[in-house]
């Protein structure tokens, strides 16, 4: 990653976007945290910004009268490339607290954006073989963990099973006699790790902005932390309009570092 990381809060982001003709996306990071305001008070939540960036350099000339901003060179690639970008890597955390990564590509040039409770946003210019390590930063895998003790490591399964595991309605011992009881009980300690966790689990993904800035997701994986590595899900078939094939893989943490570094460089190929 870039020796250069701007920390910006939600307002001053909001404020950045919003000033280069990103309204909606101004519009759409605030209200995802305030809800709706009156106009008022917005215009006091980027007046505070616009001093605050004023006081981090990240504008070098304001005309408050002639409703002039100019941002440093840098700070204003950055933002025109937030918002032209519409190939991304995306990675969500929730656990304890919730943070979202991206990986903004425009012109096979990568933005890292790493938003904290979206309260804190940090951008820097990043390099694909910075990119697994960040992955792992981000979901905690242990680059110690030496693997699953259990007899088996991997379990596919249809939809149906894998919505039904999610839901809580099937348990690993009422699965299919074609698994085998070394891959219900790999099951049973996946299901019970999601479980504990609140029924969720972390993604990555691989997402296309469409027409009508409709996002499309590429590729997936969930990834969920136990004792003995990562779980990572992830649709094996090959075909995407194919019948999905549910992989529940526990990996150990080296494992899962290629796994996520493979993953990752989709963005460039």
């Amino acid at each position: 990653m870039s020796e250069h990381t701007y920390i910006f809060s939600l307002e001053e982001l909001g404020y950045a976007l919003a000033v280069h003709q990103g309204e909606e996306a101004a519009a759409g990071l605030m209200k995802a945290y305030y809800g709706d305001l009156p106009e008022e008070s917005w215009e006091l939540l980027f007046q505070a910004a616009t001093h605050s960036l004023m006081a981090k350099g990240f504008i070098e000339q304001l005309d408050e009268e002639q409703g002039e901003v100019k941002f440093t060179p840098e700070i204003e690639q950055m933002i025109q490339h937030l918002l032209h970008s519409s190939y991304m890597l995306r990675g969500v955390k929730e656990r304890k607290t919730s943070q979202t990564l991206t990986i903004h590509e425009l012109r096979q040039k990568y933005l890292y954006h790493l938003s904290d409770n979206n309260v804190l946003h940090f951008l820097s210019w990043t390099e694909p073989a910075d990119w697994g390590e960040e992955l792992v930063r981000l979901y905690g895998a242990d680059p110690a963990a030496a693997g699953t003790k259990l007899p088996e490591s991997k379990a596919v399964v249809t939809e149906a099973i894998w919505n039904g595991l999610t839901s809580g309605k099937v348990s690993a011992s009422s699965l299919p006699d074609a698994l085998t009881p070394d891959q219900r009980q790999l099951i049973d300690k996946w299901q019970q790790n999601f479980q504990a966790n609140g029924g969720t689990m972390d993604n990555v993904s691989i997402l296309r902005l469409g027409r009508g800035n409709e996002m499309a997701i590429e590729n997936i994986l969930f990834l969920l932390p136990a004792d003995e590595g990562m779980w990572v899900v992830r649709n094996m078939a090959a075909d995407r309009n194919a019948e999905p094939q549910i992989s529940i893989e526990l990996q150990s943490g080296p494992a899962c570092r290629k796994t996520l570094s493979a993953f990752a460089e989709e963005l460039i190929t």
